[in-house]
C-alpha cells in the first residue's frame, strides 16, 4: 500500500492509473483465447531410421536371495531397460529390498563379470573358457594327488536353487571329499536342534502369511526392518490389522521403532528372560490349558524351573525392570493368536540351541 501512494504521489493521475490496469486485465483475458501454442509437451524426435520401440513387461524372480520376490521387467526391443516391482505378488508386495531395487544394474551393469578373468602380476586378463576351466582342473587334479580328495572344502550357497544344490553335492562325492558344507550351518544349526527337540522336527513352523492373523508379535534376536525388509513388509501390515507388536533387543533398531513396547535386555541373559516371562504368564493363569494337556508332556520340570525365577532374580540378571516383563508377557499371552519370532541375536551364542529350545 506504501508503494501505491508513493506512486501516486509522484504524479500519475488515478484516472491513467484505472485505465492502464483495464488495458492489462483485457489484454491477459484475450491472450487465453489466442491459439498461439507458446509453451508445449516437450518430444524427443525420432532418429531417422530407427526402429519403433516396443515395450513390453516380463514377469520374473529376483535372483539376489531365495525370499522369491518378483520383479516385473521392462523390455524394449529385446533389452531389459527398468524394473518395476509386482504389486500382484504375495511375497514382496509391491515393494523391494536395496538388493532387489538393483537386480537389473546387477545382471547387466559394468560391473558383471562377463568372461573368466585371471590375476596376472596384479592385474585382471581375460581367458577363455577352455584355459580357465583346464587350468582350475589341473589344480585341482593337483591338490588331490598331493593332499587327499579331503583337502578340498566345497560350501553351497543360499543363492542356488534345489537342483544346483543336489548337483553341487553330487559333485562333491565324485570328487571324493567328504568335506561339504553350507553357509546356514552356523545360522540355523541350533534352531535345527532346538526345533526338533521341542516340536519334534527341526523346520520353519509358519509363513509370513499367518503373520497377518497374529494379534501379537515377539520379536526377540530379530532385526527384520534392516535385516530382512521384506519380511517386515509382512510384519507391518499385521500391526496396520491391529497386531501388537514387542521387541527384545540389546539395541534400539530400526525394527524396534514400530514397537508398541521394547524391551532392553542385557545381551546374554535371554532364557532368564524369557523364564521371567513365564513366571508371570503361569502366575496369572495365561497360559492355554487345554493346549498344554493335549499336546505337551514335561510341563511340570517346566513349571519347576520357572518358579526359580521370580521378578527380583530376573531383573537382578536381565537388567529389564518387572513391569517390562510383565507387560510383555500379557501382551503376548492375552493377544492370541500371537507369533514369536527370533533370528541370530538368538542363535549365534554358545547357548543358542538352550536359547531356541526355551523360546520354543
Amino acid at each position: 500500500m506504501s508503494l501505491v501512494k508513493t506512486t501516486l504521489g509522484s504524479g500519475l493521475k488515478r484516472r491513467r492509473f484505472l485505465a492502464g490496469t483495464g488495458i492489462a486485465a483485457g489484454a491477459g483475458a484475450l491472450a487465453r483465447h489466442l491459439p498461439l501454442a507458446v509453451m508445449d509437451s516437450a518430444r524427443a524426435a525420432d532418429a531417422p531410421g530407427a526402429p519403433v520401440s516396443h515395450s513390453e513387461i516380463r514377469h520374473t524372480i529376483c535372483t539376489h536371495c531365495s525370499v522369491g520376490c518378483s520383479v516385473e521387467a521392462v523390455v524394449s526391443n529385446g533389452v531389459w531397460v527398468r524394473q518395476e516391482a509386482a504389486f500382484d505378488s504375495p511375497i514382496n508386495m509391491g515393494a523391494h529390498c536395496a538388493k532387489g531395487a538393483s537386480v537389473r544394474e546387477h545382471a547387466f551393469g559394468e560391473h558383471r563379470l562377463r568372461y573368466p578373468m585371471k590375476l596376472v602380476n596384479g592385474k585382471y586378463q581375460r581367458i577363455s573358457w577352455d584355459q580357465a576351466i583346464n587350468e582350475i582342473g589341473d589344480r585341482l587334479l593337483q591338490l588331490r594327488q598331493q593332499a587327499g580328495p579331503d583337502a578340498l572344502m566345497v560350501i553351497g550357497s543360499s543363492k542356488h536353487s534345489n537342483e544346483q544344490s543336489y548337483l553341487l553335492r553330487k559333485w562333491a562325492s565324485m570328487w571324493g571329499s567328504n568335506n561339504c558344507d553350507h553357509q546356514a550351518r552356523i545360522c540355523h544349526s541350533t534352531t535345527v536342534a532346538g526345533v526338533a527337540q521341542t516340536f519334534g522336527y527341526g523346520a520353519m513352523t509358519n509363513s509370513f502369511n499367518d503373520l497377518h492373523h497374529s494379534r501379537a508379535v515377539l520379536f526377540i534376536g530379530s532385526n527384520p526392518a534392516e535385516a530382512h525388509p521384506i519380511s517386515m513388509l509382512h510384519f507391518l501390515h499385521a500391526k496396520e490389522l491391529g497386531a501388537k507388536m514387542i521387541v527384545i533387543d540389546p539395541r534400539f533398531t530400526r525394527t524396534a521403532r514400530f514397537a508398541h513396547h521394547y524391551v532392553r535386555v542385557r545381551p546374554g541373559t535371554d532364557i532368564a528372560l524369557v523364564w521371567g516371562m513365564l513366571w508371570h504368564i503361569f502366575n496369572n493363569g495365561w497360559e492355554d490349558k487345554k493346549f498344554i494337556e493335549e499336546r505337551t508332556f514335561g510341563m511340570d520340570d517346566v513349571r519347576k524351573e520357572v518358579a526359580k525365577w521370580t521378578p527380583d532374580q530376573v531383573s537382578n540378571v536381565t537388567g529389564v525392570p518387572e513391569s517390562a516383563v510383565r507387560l510383555a508377557a500379557e501382551m503376548l499371552a492375552t493377544n492370541k493368536p500371537s507369533s514369536v519370532v527370533w533370528c541370530m541375536g538368538i542363535t549365534q551364542h554358545h547357548v543358542g540351541t538352550a536359547n531356541v529350545r526355551a523360546l520354543s
